[in-house]
């Protein structure tokens, strides 16, 4: 097309113009879903059916994210406990590109995100080659807290905290804690955060109900598990693999 219209109105083919076509025709290409399944039964099929003998879930830790949880009960609705690993990795990102070193015909690799994960529109137009939205999974957030340890609690008068208390937070669910008027400090996970209260690092940490339990930190205030999407997304070679197991069943 570019190339008729440049001819049909007399446009040269200097070396600039060349270069502006061989810019064009680099273009990404978002992928095409079809022949893919797309209702849920047909996803379930295809990833239970034996042509699929492993399946990787990529999703963010350590242990204690909303991510990872999703992700392992996902797996368990879906029936293939028996033939997926879940591994963690520090960041959404990172997560994807883990998945894009699965390249084996017979397995899948997953990397999960989550709606409200501040960076995902990045992670979904800067990778153009992947499906991000493949898979969807709606759960109640494993209740969301402001935690601190122990020894601090005596600190905590009534409903306050002292000022020059610094709360870990994923950049996410920042927010949450932005009249409090603490220095908050960035970290790549609620699990990341109420490890790094734990270890001393800071004073309190915004966090979930199970790694508060797995890092022994007292609940300071609850806001709450409302209903959050979970998104389970392939890479090009986890959906030529799905392609083919369900064009033959």
């Amino acid at each position: 097309m570019v190339l008729r219209n440049i001819q049909k109105f007399g446009i040269s083919n200097s070396p600039l113009t060349e270069r502006r076509i061989i810019m064009i025709q680099g273009l990404s290409n978002f992928p095409s879903s079809e022949k893919l399944p797309s209702d849920r039964e047909a996803i379930i099929s295809v990833l239970q059916s034996p042509a699929i003998s492993k399946i990787r879930c990529f999703a963010l830790g350590p242990k204690g994210t909303n991510i990872g949880q999703a992700c392992q009960k996902w797996v368990q609705n879906t029936g293939i406990d028996d033939k997926t690993i879940i591994e963690f990795g520090e960041t959404p990102e990172k997560c994807l590109e883990m998945a894009r070193q699965v390249q084996s015909p017979d397995e899948v690799a997953f990397f999960w995100t989550c709606a409200v994960y501040y960076n995902l529109f990045k992670l979904f137009f800067e990778n153009p080659d992947t499906l991000p939205f493949f898979v969807s999974y709606v759960m109640l957030l494993d209740e969301m807290q402001l935690a601190t340890r122990q020894d601090l609690v005596g600190r905590v008068q009534g409903d306050g905290i002292p000022k020059n208390w610094k709360i870990a937070s994923h950049p996410s669910p920042a927010p949450l804690v932005r009249n409090l008027g603490c220095q908050v400090v960035l970290v790549n996970s609620n699990a990341v955060a109420a490890k790094s209260c734990s270890a001393g690092e800071i004073e309190a940490c915004i966090t979930t109900e199970m790694a508060r339990q797995i890092h022994k930190l007292v609940k300071l205030h609850s806001f709450g598990s409302p209903p959050m999407v979970f998104f389970g997304g392939i890479t090009a070679a986890g959906a030529e693999v799905i392609k083919e197991v369900y064009s033959s069943l």
